[in-house]
């Protein structure tokens, strides 16, 4: 937000995809300390110009976007923002995103919080442990092809360990990933040992 003056929603884009004259491999928007209200609408905003860039090029897909949404249930809930931008913008992308090249993942602890829509269009899936019941009775309605055998599986996954199943995936199968190094901060506070030290 660094523009003294006003510049078109496709300046600003190709701004951010090539600034400097260097391409942008990632671009990093954080919004872990703004409240709810405000970054869900700043999400939005974001998407919708995305989806308005890549579905008015002329050649389709010429400039693909890969917009990865952690903590999605924030952004991305059951409902309509009729009154933000007269509808729900992800459910726009997950149904027409892939044909302008604008691809989306997400990343939720509550899936249950999401948009219907959105989780239908979803091609693959990482599911790491879940045990909440109504994140479970979830994903067994909205993914019928997922065995009984599997749902009880995620109950008791490892860190780093995830059922991954989709179009991607001949036969669900549960893989170990690598954990990050550096680890993020994403970890519980040790607050056990914390009090016996003192």
């Amino acid at each position: 937000f660094e523009f003294p003056e006003y510049i078109s929603a496709d300046k600003y884009i190709s701004y951010l995809v090539a600034h400097n004259n260097r391409r942008s491999q990632i671009i990093n928007i954080n919004l872990q300390d703004i409240d709810d209200t405000l970054a869900k609408t700043m999400v939005k905003v974001f998407a919708r110009l995305l989806f308005n860039f890549t579905k008015t090029r002329k050649q389709r897909a010429s400039i693909p976007f890969h917009l990865f949404l952690e903590e999605a249930h924030r952004y991305i809930q059951k409902d309509n923002d009729t009154f933000l931008i007269g509808y729900n913008i992800f459910d726009r992308i997950a149904k027409e995103g892939r044909k302008y090249g604008l691809l989306l993942d997400l990343i939720t602890q509550r899936p249950v919080e999401m948009s219907d829509t959105v989780v239908s269009q979803i091609s693959n899936f990482l599911i790491f442990k879940m045990t909440h019941p109504l994140d479970l009775d979830y994903i067994e309605k909205m993914l019928p092809n997922m065995s009984a055998d599997v749902l009880e599986k995620l109950n008791a996954l490892q860190p780093g360990t995830c059922v991954a199943f989709g179009s991607a995936f001949k036969i669900p199968m549960i893989c170990r990933l690598d954990i990050p190094n550096p680890a993020p901060y994403s970890s519980n506070a040790d607050v056990l040992n914390r009090w016996k030290s003192q």
